[in-house]
């Protein structure tokens, strides 16, 4: 009489080999979540250079008038524009950079932005926070007037540097 069964010992190897099977892939797929996470981080923060950058290159292309202030390593830039993150026609803009924690902000308000910003006029100013640890912050008109320079360094980062031309 022949038998058709798997031995214990056939049964037992199959179960450590499907448990080893089984915390080889699970390792595998928390690892992929963990790298899946840093890769989204890390988009995000190249979305969000990004779209600052863009709203920047579109304050100062649509400008009627600017004023640039330079400093050490940072520049205040001071526009009127059409470019309106808030719906303003035609809005004062200003950009710099707040000393206590080096992040570059924008400011939008319907009426001319006067710096420091006094308690009364607040309310109407938009305040964005556009990126932190800016340790340089440039603005510079050319000689002729016919195009602004703009570099940007951030901790850790390679500087972001465009020109705007025929202003």
């Amino acid at each position: 009489m022949i038998k058709r069964a798997f031995t214990l010992v056939e049964i037992l190897v199959s179960v450590v080999l499907l448990g080893l099977i089984s915390i080889f892939t699970s390792s595998l797929i928390y690892q992929t979540n963990d790298n899946n996470k840093i890769y989204e981080k890390k988009v995000k923060e190249i979305s969000k250079v990004d779209t600052v950058i863009d709203t920047l290159y579109r304050d100062i292309l649509q400008s009627t008038s600017n004023d640039i202030k330079s400093y050490n390593r940072y520049s205040i830039l001071k526009l009127k524009s059409k470019n309106s993150l808030y719906g303003i026609e035609e809005p004062y803009i200003s950009w710099l950079v707040l000393k206590q924690d080096n992040t570059l902000v924008r400011l939008e308000s319907a009426s001319k932005i006067t710096l420091p910003l006094k308690n009364e006029l607040l309310a109407n100013v938009f305040m964005d926070k556009a990126l932190t640890s800016c340790e340089h912050f440039s603005i510079n008109l050319s000689k002729d007037k016919k195009s602004i320079l703009s570099f940007i360094k951030l901790k850790d980062k390679k500087p972001i540097i465009f020109e705007i031309v025929n202003l």
